[in-house]
């Protein structure tokens, strides 16, 4: 299988944007990575070809990343036929998808580095206005039940949730399966005036406890980020919910020097402030300027080709944790990478990242 620019390798495109990612301290204080996790990268990522890449990084306790591998669905199908050893054993899950006409926006294969670089990854599935194959998407990530799972819960859903990723992680206990559903501007409004409905809304979904009324003040000040806001679920291998609610703000509908000036003096620097105030976040977010850039720039492949792409880092996503209904115990942002060659069509400055 040939990468997306048919002649630089994924290690080395990761390489490049690892290395702009990492400048002025960044690479330390907020990515974390040795050279042992940079040859685990390499390894996930050798003969897999990406669309864009994210960093998934801790706003406290230890620094690092885990890595999201997302390819489009044109270019699934551009590279098909896959090994199936290629992304972890996803191989055969790329290939099936490669054949289905209709199924989303295509896929992403996460690996959690920060518990452990042979942890078995999580395969996402990106949805569209399509009616994506649930059950097949299921079946060959090695979850044969998650379809019928998914469709149980996502029928129950309340107005003005749109599920747009679903995906499984079948070797971690109770083999969870995810949900994120975007929320409409007009159920988000409805919850950051009075938060309590979305607590109702979720003990109607089965949330396993009751949003405590801390919870619900802290999530009334995220809901007043003029950011559009997903829900994550979990949906246990029984059928329950999962005690973890993720709430992320999506972020990367600017371009990257917007996003450094709104850390600078404006919404994104208030988020973070929020964040610390609540103690899921220290000072190594202010690192986060410096990830951030968009230049257009010659790399030279191993085999001495050069080709001009537009590289650019940005900030896709914060999202906060709460579990058993209490205040928020982690927060992450979610680094947006990508390398794309110049001839590439229907790119623009300020684009908004395709969610993963």
């Amino acid at each position: 299988m040939k990468t997306e620019t048919n002649i630089f390798r994924s290690e080395e495109l990761f390489d490049e944007l690892l290395r702009r990612a990492g400048k002025d301290g960044a690479g330390e204080v907020l990515l974390g990575y040795s050279e042992r996790e940079k040859a685990a990268a390499h390894k996930k990522l050798y003969g897999c070809g990406f669309s864009q890449l994210f960093l998934e990084v801790p706003l406290s306790d230890r620094p690092g990343f885990d890595l999201h591998i997302v390819q489009d669905a044109e270019n699934i199908r551009k590279q098909a036929p896959y090994d199936r050893d290629l992304y972890d054993g996803y191989g055969e899950l790329f290939s099936w998808y490669a054949g289905e006409p209709s199924c989303g926006d295509g896929l992403d294969v996460v690996y959690d580095f920060r518990d452990g670089l042979d942890v078995p990854p999580m395969a996402y599935l990106k949805m569209s206005d399509d009616t994506p194959d649930f059950a097949g998407f299921f079946r060959k990530a090695g979850d044969a039940e998650g379809g019928s799972r998914y469709e149980q819960k996502v029928k129950r859903l309340p107005d003005g949730w749109a599920p747009w990723y679903t995906g499984t992680h079948t070797g971690r206990p109770g083999k969870p399966l995810r949900i994120g559903c975007a929320l409409h501007s007009r159920a988000k409004s409805r919850y950051a005036e009075d938060m309590r409905l979305l607590d109702h809304d979720l003990q109607r979904l089965g949330f396993p406890a009751p949003l405590s009324s801390v919870t619900c003040a802290r999530l009334g000040e995220l809901f007043a980020f003029p950011y559009p806001v997903d829900v994550q679920l979990d949906v246990m291998e029984d059928g329950s919910l999962g005690p973890t609610l993720g709430i992320s703000l999506c972020t990367g509908n600017i371009g990257a020097k917007r996003t450094a000036a709104s850390l600078s003096d404006g919404s994104m620097r208030e988020v973070m402030g929020l964040l610390e105030r609540w103690d899921v976040a220290d000072k190594r977010w202010e690192k986060l300027k410096a990830s951030l850039f968009q230049v257009s720039a010659v790399l030279c492949s191993q085999e001495g080709v050069r080709r001009r792409f537009v590289l650019s880092g940005n900030i896709g996503f914060i999202k906060a944790r709460f579990k058993d209904g209490e205040p928020a115990h982690d927060a992450k942002a979610y680094i947006n990478l990508r390398a794309i060659a110049e001839s590439h069509e229907g790119w623009r400055d300020g684009d908004a990242s395709p969610r993963a």
